[in-house]
């Protein structure tokens, strides 16, 4: 399955920057595509998860943590501010019922595979090859 990925790129602070990315693992299980995203300290009010066509866009802030007035930083390496991704899916997915569930940190987003792009199996008959089965299974011959 094929899954293209758009993503913003980080950009140095100022006025025109652009949101961080938000890391991601994708992955296929059964009938459905899995995407985790880390979205660490970030409450699920400040989530945003969107799908336009075949675009999902995942939307986070991280508010930069709240110090007493006086207070001087000594060393700061927790990101904060806006995170975004986009990701273009398969056109074998299904946008319509996608799902989304926060745990620990983690936003797990699942698309399940389009009801015509899952794998079927097929019976294989016997008899003539010109004979198409009914609603019920059983061969119909062809007219003559």
């Amino acid at each position: 399955m094929s899954m293209r990925t758009a993503v913003t790129h980080q950009a140095p602070p100022g006025p025109w920057s652009r949101p961080t990315p938000i890391p991601m693992d994708a992955w296929r299980e059964d009938d459905r595509l899995v995407l985790a995203l880390d979205l660490p300290g970030i409450p699920l009010e400040a989530i945003e998860v969107r799908a336009l066509g075949r675009t999902v866009t995942v939307r986070a802030e991280r508010r930069s943590t709240p110090r007493r007035e006086g207070a001087h930083t000594q060393h700061a390496e927790r990101a904060h501010g806006v995170f975004e991704r986009r990701i273009q899916l398969a056109d074998s997915l299904d946008p319509g019922r996608i799902a989304a569930h926060l745990q620990d940190g983690v936003l797990t987003i699942t698309v399940p595979v389009a009801q015509a792009s899952r794998r079927r199996k097929i019976t294989v008959r016997t008899g003539a090859a010109d004979q198409s089965p009914d609603k019920g299974g059983r061969p119909v011959p062809a007219a003559a």
